[in-house]
């Protein structure tokens, strides 16, 4: 029934100790697995970064209000006058370890952070002081050094290691920690309740624009009350009945959607045509009423999800079918609107995330659209005013999204060791051409010369770091033997010189030949280089110096043109595997290293190039040197590897999307919101 509590908080779970205990748990088991997969540390270095990371949770949790000088950090004025120089050198590195962290998961991280402010009551709770924070493990990785013990030098080496390593992989841990706290029914504090001083900072880090924004629901529901005032604070909480339904009134309308549904007039995908929201006209409510607010805000978000252009129509109709029992949860739950983790939105969320990937034209008959039909099925069936039911059935969803993005695991699976080849390869360009770029950015290098080193000397560097690395003797005579030759073109003034370079050339030469036979350089390339190197050493037999078209050239390393994000699409075959690949074309091809933060495994990324159709699929691998991305789908026969600066320049541009950090609820309130006219 109706409630006319007023209050903007939300209440703290009566299980909020259990939540905790257990989130703990869950944060301190993927935070250790996380470090035992960067690199191997014996079990009581692994132990305590565990404890610490623990103790810094327990310390957050139980604490009261901080005050402003305790908020300036853990080192104390005590600890700065007993510290050695190598400890404050650690407690800086680590410091830039959690900022950094810290910028990159913003949004991840400010989900998260409003769930705890719920959890523990604590609208005074600073961003800063989040519980599972990157300060966490940065107080892990100070008592993991303890442990280890190792001089200043390697010890910053493997922070570094290991801030790549959780980079890449924090952002997972923190979705998967926002999906275990809904999964626990614990909802995200309406933002305008905290008090922290720092929380707008933060919440533009999350991606929040402006002012700290109230649920997109709440506000619809409220600019259809006409109660929303330009600048002034909204009572989120006031209930689905401001001014409550008649007992009789309630039953009524109850019994109005039991007829509905018994008629098929929930929008159930058998019906012809295609689905429409029911609203307060439909229902009998009078208009005007607060209640017909609530209905009708639902009504126009069922209508934005009806619009969506990437929903398949299989899925759109399972999600109409159940806008009668979500009209029931909006009645029966006056925090509907303010939940985010309210079972009803969580069942119309988890079922949008079921079917990301799938094509748009995809037939009801795919198998997951049936399994999807079959659960909207049941909860019609078994829905009153238990909404345990409703929480089952999101576990089933989450259960499929789980079988779904594992399926896409597997396919990418067998990718990874082409992938593998083709992110050597990658490597071994930008280390050859990096080593190349360093000698022909010297300004006494002939053109014949620097011509030579980038056209044919740069690819036997390359099979060479391909072939034996970088630390193989053969890897320091290819350089070695490059000095000798920029060496032997130089002006011989003295004799000694001179005999030097006379008793020195023919090995020169031979390496040089041999390379160039390695890579199978044509023979008419071969003889014209053999040709100017004779005369640029003749000359500097002489003592003369470099003149007229030998005059070295602006070195082409030095100025090449700024990474443009030009696509360009190719296709390897390897048997029965099929990979797409997404690459930069021209110069810009391997000008640099990327990294894409918006972007990381697990997520489910939808992008189009050129009058391409889009394709959405799982990034199920990401290169840690290149950032190239590996997607792939269970529908898909094929694969796709994904240059980050294509990815980051979609995403910009709105071209792409991650579809799987989408909530269908929101967006489609958002989406409703927008469309509603602001009162005078």
């Amino acid at each position: 029934m109706f409630s006319s509590a007023t209050n903007e908080s939300l209440p703290v779970p009566d299980d909020a100790w259990e939540i905790l205990r257990d989130c703990r748990a869950w944060f301190l088991k993927q935070a250790g697995q996380l470090l035992r997969e960067a690199e191997p540390v014996s079990e009581a270095a692994l132990n305590a970064f565990v404890q610490a990371v623990g103790a810094y949770f327990d310390e957050r949790t139980t604490s009261e209000r901080r005050t402003s000088f305790d908020q300036l950090g853990d080192l104390t004025a005590s600890n700065i006058s007993l510290v050695g120089e190598s400890d404050l050198e650690l407690d800086i590195r680590l410091g830039e370890f959690a900022s950094l962290l810290t910028e990159s998961n913003g949004k991840g991280l400010w989900r998260v952070y409003l769930r705890f402010v719920t959890l523990l009551g604590r609208p005074d709770l600073s961003p800063a002081e989040n519980p599972v924070g990157p300060k966490a493990i940065a107080r892990g990785l100070s008592a993991l050094c303890g442990v280890l013990d190792e001089a200043p030098a390697p010890m910053l080496e493997r922070i570094g290691r290991l801030e790549e390593h959780f980079s890449e992989f924090l952002p997972a841990l923190y979705a998967g920690l926002n999906d275990f706290l809904v999964g626990r029914k614990v909802s995200a504090a309406q933002p305008t309740i905290v008090t922290a001083p720092d929380a707008a900072t933060a919440a533009s880090a999350g991606g929040s624009s402006g002012t700290l924004a109230i649920d997109p629901a709440v506000a619809l529901q409220q600019s259809l009350l006409g109660q929303a005032q330009a600048g002034a604070t909204v009572s989120v909480n006031a209930g689905v009945a401001a001014s409550l339904l008649t007992q009789a009134m309630f039953g009524r309308l109850l019994a109005r959607l039991d007829d509905l549904e018994r008629a098929g007039h929930g929008g159930e995908g058998g019906t012809a045509g295609a689905p429409q929201a029911l609203d307060s006209t439909r229902l009998g409510v009078p208009a005007g009423a607060p209640e017909a607010a609530a209905i009708d805000a639902l009504a126009m978000i069922f209508e934005a999800i009806f619009a969506s252009p990437t929903l398949p129509d299989p899925i759109k109709a399972a999600l109409s079918s159940l806008q009668i029992p979500t009209l029931r949860a909006v009645m029966l739950d006056q925090g509907f609107f303010t939940a985010d983790a309210h079972p009803a939105r969580q069942l119309l969320d988890k079922m949008a995330r079921a079917a990301v990937g799938l094509p748009v034209d995809v037939s009801s008959r795919h198998p997951l659209c049936a399994i999807v039909q079959q659960i909207a099925t049941r909860v019609r069936a078994e829905f009153v005013d238990d909404t345990q039911v409703l929480s089952r059935y999101v576990g089933e969803l989450e259960k499929l999204i789980a079988r779904r993005d594992n399926a896409a695991a597997q396919a990418a699976a067998s990718y990874r060791p082409l992938v593998q080849r083709l992110e050597q390869g990658d490597e071994a360009d930008t280390r050859s051409r990096q080593a190349i770029d360093t000698f022909c950015l010297r300004s006494d290098v002939p053109p014949a010369i620097s011509r030579f080193l980038r056209d044919h000397w740069q690819r036997v560097l390359r099979q060479i770091w391909l072939e034996s690395g970088e630390d193989s003797t053969d890897w320091q005579d290819g350089k070695t033997v490059v000095d000798q030759l920029l060496w032997s073109v130089q002006p011989k003034v003295d004799i000694e010189e001179r005999k030097r370079l006379a008793r020195e050339l023919p090995q020169m030469l031979q390496k040089i030949s041999a390379g160039m036979q390695r890579v199978a350089v044509p023979e008419a390339a071969r003889a014209e280089f053999l040709d100017a190197c004779f005369a640029l050493q003749t000359a500097a037999m002489r003592g003369s110096a470099v003149t007229g078209d030998q005059a070295p050239a602006a070195p082409a390393g030095g100025a090449r043109p700024a990474a443009g994000v030009v696509p360009a699409l190719s296709e390897l075959r390897n048997g029965v595997q099929r990979l797409r690949i997404y690459d930069l074309a021209g110069a810009s091809r391997g000008a640099g290293r990327y990294r894409q933060a918006a972007v990381h495994a697990g997520d489910w990324l939808s992008f189009h190039m050129g009058e391409e159709e889009p394709v959405c699929g799982r990034v199920c691998h990401v290169a840690k040197g290149s950032g190239k991305l590996l997607l792939a789908n269970p529908d898909w026969d094929f694969a796709v590897l994904l240059h980050p600066a294509l990815a980051e320049s979609q995403l910009k541009e709105g071209r792409a999307s991650v579809s799987s950090q989408v909530s269908l609820f929101n967006a489609a309130a958002e989406q409703a919101l927008r469309r509603t006219p602001k009162p005078a």
